[in-house]
């Protein structure tokens, strides 16, 4: 449910970005009451037509040529007025939603990894697609809407009242009854309409995991099932989208209808008596009706028009929402890593409270070392990596790189000091220089060397447009060996004083499992070498490999010395990948 304060957080967060270009907003509002004061002179001439020249049997040419002139001429002036100002709210409009969307997604990218641990993709996507577009219905279609016919509300009650102010007050009747119609149908509508919103994301979020897994799906003829379980969602968000349908069609257009004709038949009743009384006049009745039709279309279009703002404040409240989040923030004092020394003082962390993967974890990792980090699931290695990197911060505990708190570095400091080669490999779907640079605007001789030592060279030789070849979604022409060699180019095209490998071996042919042994050994004492392995053949010649079992370190050594050691954890690891790799050349031999 939402609360009042957030709901005002909401608001003044749209507000805003309304008064952001204040001076187009001032044009917009100075075109707004001038063709507003051309609406209302309209009616107004036409009474003093009516009552000083028609019943008065009275027809000069030149007056009533005027008064006609004039009258052709306020139209088209407040058409032309009507034009412009629409122009002036819809660019005003259209730049406050492309402000929402630029600091929503900055706002995103400098959120915690946690956050996005719970965040669901199509959801993220919603709020900065489909929720800013609703927020832009409401700039463009209500608020632009709604505040022109206010001002015009305002402008015939100021003419009613110079005309007959006891026909003014019967008409002003109105605007309490249309008042109760909002607040019933937003009362009635409110859940239906958050409900929608929700099952959209709900959407969203489904299609994006059905086509991301859609191999899978695949394999494991899931597909009805996806189907069946889209076809639901689709249906209750059929059923949130009528009920709101529903609701604005028993109340909306019906109610204003009927409370027009209400009115109507009140200032009839009310001139009746006038004429009665012989205090009638035919003009003023007449301008009273043309006023009346005027009076109830803004007040029909306030009220269809609020079931977008319904959409747009419950699209609003989730922006607001997701721009509350607490940002990542990060040191200023420390502007680049130096030797590249890290070291962990009893640190602790666990992704929930209750599951601690870290306790109390203390490591020291001299400047220029290659350290293997082995282990099994589950054992916090690929941890080990994400606080390095600054993705989680430890519960207690410190982190230091040469000697200073890890806190204390700059973002950027850390992103160029650290290198990172994951096990899944993530591409852009720009060009090979664009992957290997990721914007760093980095000197295409530096970028070449990169290349050379992950082995890319004779790849990008036989490309057409070389490094200048597009590589498609997610680097679909690639093979995953080739993926993650320019993974490693990336990586070391930076120049880190730290290099840390997120098992990159694990999925890769042993050709590239080659290249990055080649390359861990070309770095070996001048970067400071982490690398998670999950093949120990790729670590065997670390200085140090750290043996990690539930988050506790429980043996280190060289590779020599963990072998050295009969029952270790480590010795018995690397013979159970040595027998398996002997039945599976075994196996393929037979073959």
């Amino acid at each position: 449910m939402k609360t009042e304060a957030q709901g005002k957080g909401t608001f003044g967060l749209l507000l805003a970005y309304v008064y952001r270009d204040r001076p187009l907003l001032l044009r917009a509002l100075a075109l707004l009451l001038l063709a507003t004061a051309a609406d209302v002179a309209g009616p107004l001439l036409a009474k003093v037509f009516i009552d000083d020249y028609l019943l008065a049997g009275r027809l000069p040419w030149l007056p009533v040529a005027g008064l006609a002139a004039g009258y052709v001429l306020l139209q088209g002036a407040a058409a032309w007025l009507r034009y412009r100002q629409t122009l002036r709210f819809t660019d005003m409009a259209l730049a406050a939603v492309l402000d929402i969307r630029q600091q929503v997604f900055a706002h995103l990218q400098r959120l915690p990894l946690a956050f996005f641990d719970r965040a669901m993709t199509g959801r993220l996507v919603s709020r900065i697609t489909n929720d800013t577009e609703a927020i832009k219905d409401l700039y463009v279609q209500f608020l632009s809407v709604v505040l022109t016919n206010v001002v015009l509300l305002a402008g015939i009650i100021v003419a009613m009242a110079l005309l007959d102010p006891g026909l003014m007050l019967v008409a002003l009747l109105l605007i309490p009854a249309v008042v109760g119609v909002i607040y019933l149908y937003q009362k009635l509508s409110g859940q239906a309409v958050a409900d929608s919103r929700q099952l959209r994301s709900e959407i969203n979020s489904d299609i994006s995991e059905s086509i991301a897994g859609m191999a899978v799906l695949q394999a494991c003829g899931r597909q009805p099932d996806a189907a069946a379980r889209f076809d639901r969602l689709n249906r209750r968000y059929y059923d949130a989208r009528m009920r709101t349908v529903n609701i604005g069609a028993a109340l909306l257009r019906p109610a204003i209808d009927l409370l027009s004709v209400l009115a109507l038949v009140g200032i009839l009743q009310v001139f009746g008596w006038q004429q009665v009384n012989g205090v009638a006049e035919v003009g003023v009745l007449y301008a009273f009706l043309s006023f009346l039709g005027r009076f109830t279309e803004p007040l029909a279009e306030i009220t269809q028009r609020f079931n977008l703002y319904q959409q747009a404040m419950v699209a609003g409240d989730r922006v607001y929402q997701l721009m509350q989040e607490p940002v990542e923030h990060h040191g200023e004092r420390l502007a680049e890593i130096g030797a590249g020394a890290v070291r962990l003082e009893a640190v602790s962390f666990g992704y929930r409270p209750d599951r601690p993967v870290f306790r109390e974890l203390d490591l020291d990792i001299p400047a220029g070392a290659f350290i293997g980090v082995v282990g099994h699931t589950g054992s916090g290695k690929s941890t080990l990596l994400s606080l390095l990197l600054q993705f989680y911060r430890p519960e207690a505990g410190r982190i230091l790189i040469d000697g200073e708190p890890l806190a204390d570095y700059r973002q950027a400091a850390l992103r160029q000091g650290m290198g990172l080669i994951p096990q899944e490999p993530f591409l852009l779907a720009g060009s090979l220089r664009d992957n290997i640079d990721m914007g760093r605007g980095l000197p295409l001789a530096d970028i070449e060397e990169a290349a050379r030592q992950a082995h890319l060279l004779p790849l990008i030789a036989g490309l057409e447009q070389g490094f200048d070849t597009r590589l498609g979604e997610r680097g679909t022409r690639l093979s995953t060996g080739q993926r993650q060699q320019l993974v490693i180019a990336r990586a070391l095209a930076g120049r880190p004083r730290i290099l840390l490998l997120d098992e990159a071996t694990a999925n890769v042919d042993s050709e590239t499992e080659q290249v990055v042994q080649q390359a861990l050994a070309r770095l070996h004492g001048k970067v400071t070498l982490i690398v998670v392995a999950h093949r120990l053949s790729t670590i065997a010649g670390a200085d140090r490999i750290l043996v990690m079992h539930h988050g506790e370190l429980v043996e280190s050594g060289s590779h020599r010395q963990l072998m050295a050691r009969p029952q270790g954890r480590y010795r018995a690891m690397y013979r159970l990948q040595q027998q398996a790799r002997q039945v599976a050349m075994a196996e393929a031999g037979a073959k």
